[in-house]
């Protein structure tokens, strides 16, 4: 016989969802086809830049467009509405961010094999001499500099487009406290992290005791550093690693 815990391993569990609003309805099914709970709670707020407000930019001069996030790829594509160059190739910091890529029909020429992120790109053998290399950053407003300084170390120029901005969202008094229910909480990214804590710490006070589930070891570190004590990590930012760790970490707890 087949127990629940088997066959719905989330039931009976609260998750916290902190993806931008628009990109949560994936997670949030998975989580729910699990037999969980997901409890919806952005904790940014993407804004797109208007296209005549980014940097100026030559595809043609370009020999690396890089993508670092899966909000990249969206905020970039809903402003450029020309053809990219096929001698252009294309980057992605993550599993997230190619398939992010896939959707909108950008190829993915280089993606990190074992880690995610600037790290993971930055171990790959195609990028260990890019002598006379262009290379490209989309990203959000004030971003990581380790990417383009290892880049520029190694020969390359480098160039950024910051197509949107992050936002902390306004949260009701109802929304906190349902988001203090929540059994386990997700963070994608830094800035995540410390919006969840500027919008629940007071609200909620055990919101460090919580088990936290991440997406990079960077992040863990940085959530550590922020007083969470069970920090947990995924393999990559894709639905399908989050939902894997998730169903590991109620196996760990005996859901």
């Amino acid at each position: 016989m087949v127990t629940d815990t088997v066959a719905l391993p989330l039931k009976g569990h609260k998750v916290l969802v902190t993806r931008p609003i628009h990109q949560a309805k994936g997670l949030v099914e998975m989580i729910e086809q699990q037999g969980g709970e997901a409890i919806k709670f952005p904790v940014i707020e993407i804004k797109a830049i208007d296209v005549r407000q980014w940097n100026e930019w030559n595809p043609l001069h370009t020999n690396w467009l890089v993508f670092v996030s899966r909000n990249a790829v969206e905020a970039f594509m809903s402003g450029y509405q020309q053809q990219l160059p096929s001698t252009i190739k294309l980057a992605a910091a993550g599993e997230g961010t190619a398939q992010a890529m896939r959707e909108q029909g950008l190829k993915v020429d280089l993606l990190p094999e074992l880690s995610n992120g600037s790290e993971g790109l930055l171990q790959l053998p195609e990028w260990q001499q890019m002598d006379q290399q262009q290379v490209t950053i989309v990203r959000g407003e004030g971003g990581r500099e380790l990417m383009a300084e290892t880049l520029r170390a190694r020969g390359a120029s480098i160039d950024y487009l910051e197509v949107y901005r992050r936002q902390l969202p306004k949260v009701s008094v109802d929304l906190q406290q349902k988001a203090c229910s929540a059994d386990w909480l997700t963070a994608t990214s830094a800035n995540g992290v410390t919006n969840l804590l500027s919008l629940l710490s007071v609200s909620c006070p055990q919101i460090l005791q919580k088990p936290l589930l991440v997406v990079s070891e960077r992040i863990k570190a940085f959530a550590i550093e922020q007083g969470f004590k069970q920090v947990h990590v995924s393999l990559d930012a894709s639905d399908g690693a989050i939902i894997q760790r998730l169903i590991e970490m109620g196996s760990d707890h005996g859901v």
